[in-house]
């Protein structure tokens, strides 16, 4: 995965909250960047762990 800068990661936390409904404010942003900085590194050490399709998560659905 590309490593994004400060500038760029503040675009996409913005384009998702505009997605999400939200307007964010630039001060907003910037008081969560390193918050979401966390949760991408996060979400990097979870997908670093190599496991079998047998021990991925099975989400069953309802039927309407």
């Amino acid at each position: 995965m590309a490593t994004l800068n400060d500038t760029e990661l503040k675009q996409l936390m913005k384009q998702l909250a505009d997605v999400a409904g939200l307007k964010l404010s630039d001060e907003r942003v910037d008081r969560d960047l390193v918050a979401y900085k966390r949760h991408l590194a996060a979400n990097e050490k979870i997908r670093a762990v190599p496991l079998p399709l047998e021990a991925e998560p099975f989400v069953r659905l309802r039927k309407s």
